[in-house]
């Protein structure tokens, strides 16, 4: 297990997959990332790399080739290494190779890096084209905070804030894929939280005005802010009723919409990488 620590927070994170897996706010003495139970979901903060969402029968083309991919990639269940840390932050590389190659035929290197600056997580991303032709990917975080944060509060306590009124409208799935319709949810900058919000699965949304999400309560002074100012998507989503966290998932790529598979460079909302170029974004978590 990997640390990085200053007065503020306590971070853990683990080689497999590059995951976060602790977030210990010490002026509270609580811990604010999800503890990954298998009843409701085994993960905490996973990578989501080179694909967002599921793939059409999990199958994508290269110049006609099939290539298949299980949801959100395989960057969650590889092995990273780490490049360099100090106390309060650390990067960690993954290169293709030859089994990668198999199901991703594109010589990638893929970086995350965490710094921790006072109560705030920055998380960056770094991805390089190491091939000879045109790189195609999408990339995505998967953080679980903890609801509720303190003990003999309820899910629905909670309230979502964007920091702005936002027109709150999801892209709409059928089953795991986009179904191609938009679903009003509210105009509003707070929107509470209930398990019914997540009965069809994720909340998607797309251009948000200032893409900020807050986690807040009525009930006591504690919130998690989540910042991503380039991403093109956010995703909320839990499992299920009684589900003790919620996700926010700052997005660059989306599932795929139903029909037929397709060639990836033809994917809705794929980053694009030319021969020796490289991609550079980063998501922030606050605890307070």
């Amino acid at each position: 297990m990997l640390k990085l620590e200053n007065d503020a927070l306590l971070v853990e994170l683990k080689e497999d997959g590059a995951e976060l897996t602790r977030i210990f706010d010490k002026n509270s003495e609580k811990e604010f990332l999800w503890h990954g139970d298998a009843e409701f979901w085994s993960r905490r903060s996973p990578v989501l790399f080179p694909t967002v969402g599921r793939l059409v029968e999990d199958t994508y083309f290269v110049e006609g080739e099939a290539f298949h991919l299980g949801q959100h990639g395989f960057a969650r269940d590889r092995v990273f290494k780490v490049k360099e840390q100090t106390e309060t932050s650390i990067t960690l590389r993954l290169e293709f190779d030859a089994e990668s190659l198999t199901i991703y035929p594109f010589r990638f290197a893929l970086e995350i890096s965490y710094l921790l600056e006072g109560g705030t997580i920055h998380v960056g991303y770094h991805v390089l084209n190491l091939d000879d032709k045109t790189l195609y990917f999408s990339i995505g975080a998967h953080p679980a905070f903890n609801i509720p944060f303190v003990a003999g509060e309820s899910f629905e306590d909670y309230y979502l804030d964007f920091g702005v009124e936002e027109n709150l409208e999801t892209l709409a799935l059928d089953g795991p894929y986009l179904s191609g319709e938009k679903k009003p949810i509210a105009m509003a900058r707070k929107l509470a939280l209930n398990y019914d919000l997540f009965s069809n699965d994720a909340l998607i949304f797309e251009g948000l005005e200032k893409n900020e999400i807050a986690i807040r309560s009525r009930k006591n002074r504690h919130f998690v802010k989540v910042r991503f100012p380039e991403f093109k998507y956010v995703g909320l989503w839990t499992p299920k009723p009684g589900a003790p966290f919620l996700c926010i998932e700052p997005w660059f790529g989306i599932a795929d919409s139903k029909g037929n598979s397709v060639e990836l460079k033809d994917k809705l909302a794929m980053e694009t990488l030319e021969v020796g170029a490289d991609f550079s974004s980063e998501y922030t978590i606050t605890i307070g």
